[in-house]
């Protein structure tokens, strides 16, 4: 069966009802009461503080403007002051501290970032604390830009949005946000690029951005270690990029026990071309020796 069919079963498949070591998230279930009040929020104000060690507060974080490009095409209306009628209110802590010394003058840098959405009655909805750093000095990318793409390629903020809406109009957990809103990515991709309209808040030039995400949250996914995701993450197994494939199958470890991912595991392990992709799935599976491919 086509990928796209496959991903087209795993959107049917899945109902509706803390995070990365780079998130934390802390959720509270909604009474019904609650729910009634909160899904009605359309206008939202985005309380943001801003802090950076970087020389005279010089920044190339984008933070404010995605913000409100993310909460704008989930369709809320962003009211410019707190004075402004607004029954939600984003309050966002976006600190850029400096990190690892690489050398006498070149210096890493932390960034934490606090996010609680509130409710004017009813209360806390959301808090996320979302944490990068930047890596091994010798990746290519210098550290400041190679954090910010990290923060920005984090699945918790590029989704923003989509999981926003999900905490106010259909009770949907945080967790499953991230697994509609890879299935709507994946369901917005060109068959030849791979790529998709970018809605969240990215400046030009950053094509890579959302085959970035797609890994990004395929690995969260499978460190979160939910059965919802297994069929989004079965689908993905034929996808036309390798390492998503790869990526989908190390994420469907923790879940072999299930019959619907070892099956899918086995077809993997005996039936791909691609012997890198035979054996890891045969290592997923806990099988020491994969199949020859299957003519």
């Amino acid at each position: 069966m086509a990928w796209s069919a496959l991903l087209a079963a795993a959107v049917w498949a899945l109902g509706v009802v803390e995070h990365a070591d780079a998130a934390d998230a802390n959720e509270r279930v909604l009474t019904d009461a609650e729910y009634a009040r909160v899904a009605e929020a359309k206008a939202v104000y985005i309380d943001l503080t801003f802090s950076t060690w970087h020389p005279r507060g010089r920044t190339l974080s984008q933070i404010g403007p995605a913000l409100k490009i993310k909460l704008s095409n989930a369709g809320f209306t962003v009211v410019p002051k707190e004075s402004d009628p607004h029954d939600l209110t984003l309050k966002v802590r976006y600190r850029e501290e400096r990190g690892q010394q690489y050398k006498f003058d070149t210096y890493g840098t932390e960034i934490t970032c606090d996010i609680k959405l509130e409710h004017v009655s009813a209360g806390l909805l959301l808090d996320l604390t979302i944490r990068e750093t930047s890596g091994a000095y010798d990746s290519g990318t210098p550290p400041y830009l190679e954090v910010l793409e990290r923060f920005d390629t984090n699945p918790y903020f590029y989704f923003l949005g989509e999981i926003v809406s999900a905490r106010t109009r259909s009770r949907s957990d945080v967790t499953q946000a991230l697994i509609q809103s890879l299935q709507r990515m994946l369901q917005a991709e060109t068959p030849k690029t791979e790529q998709l309209q970018d809605a969240h808040g990215f400046l030009p030039g950053e094509s890579l951005y959302p085959t970035l995400v797609r890994e990004n949250t395929i690995r969260e996914l499978g460190r979160l270690r939910d059965d919802r995701a297994a069929p989004v993450l079965i689908a993905l197994l034929g996808h036309t990029s390798r390492q998503t494939r790869l990526d989908s199958i190390e994420a469907l470890r923790p879940l072999r026990n299930s019959a619907e991912v070892r099956s899918a595991l086995e077809r993997m392990a005996t039936g791909d071309r691609d012997p890198e992709i035979r054996k890891a799935a045969a290592s997923a599976l806990g099988a020491s020796t994969p199949a020859s491919p299957m003519n």
